[in-house]
C-alpha cells in the first residue's frame, strides 16, 4: 500500500465504479485541492484504491460526533478494487492504510457513501451507518457510513 497520486486511479475508479461516466468527468470529480489517494499494486498494475479530501457531512445530514470540527472531517471517496483481485484483501489493506494516514493529517472523523455490497468492508473497519440507505438511480443502492478516527 502506498499514497499515489489521485489521477493515476482515475481509470480503476472509472472502470469499475462509474461506466456510465467518461474518463474526464472522473478526473473532474478527483479535482479537489488537498484530495490524496492510497492504492494497492500486484505486478505493478493498481488493483486498489481509495481517495480522501476534507468534506463536511452533507447538508440536512447531523454530523454525528458534535466534539469533532469541521476542519478534521474528511470523506472517502472512489474506493474500488478490480474484480479480478476482489476477496483477497487489497481494499481493507487500502482502507487501513488510509485511516492511518488521515489520522497523521489531523482528522478526527471519516465519512463515505458506501455501496450497499461494500458495507461489510467498512463495517470490519469500524464505520456505522447512519440514516437511512438510498438507491442512486444510476449506480444503485448506497448507504452512508462513518466512523471516529483515535
Amino acid at each position: 500500500m502506498e499514497q499515489i497520486d489521485p489521477y493515476a486511479s482515475v481509470w480503476l475508479r472509472q472502470r469499475v465504479l462509474r461506466p456510465d461516466l467518461t474518463y474526464d468527468e472522473v478526473v473532474a470529480d478527483t479535482a479537489h485541492p488537498d484530495v490524496f489517494a492510497i492504492g494497492a499494486f500486484v505486478e505493478r498494475s493498481l488493483v486498489s484504491c481509495v481517495v480522501a479530501y476534507p468534506d463536511l457531512f452533507p447538508a440536512g445530514v447531523a454530523q454525528p460526533a458534535a466534539d469533532v470540527a469541521d476542519s478534521e472531517v474528511w470523506r472517502l471517496r472512489g474506493m474500488a478494487t478490480d474484480p479480478v483481485h476482489r476477496g483477497q484483501g487489497h481494499g481493507a489493506a487500502v482502507l487501513a492504510r488510509m485511516l492511518d494516514d488521515l489520522r497523521l493529517r489531523g482528522a478526527r472523523m471519516v465519512w463515505c457513501n458506501a455501496r450497499i455490497p461494500a458495507e461489510g468492508l467498512y463495517r470490519r473497519a469500524g464505520f456505522a451507518t447512519i440514516g437511512e440507505p438510498w438507491v442512486d438511480p444510476v449506480i444503485g443502492p448506497h448507504v452512508r457510513m462513518w466512523r471516529r478516527l483515535g
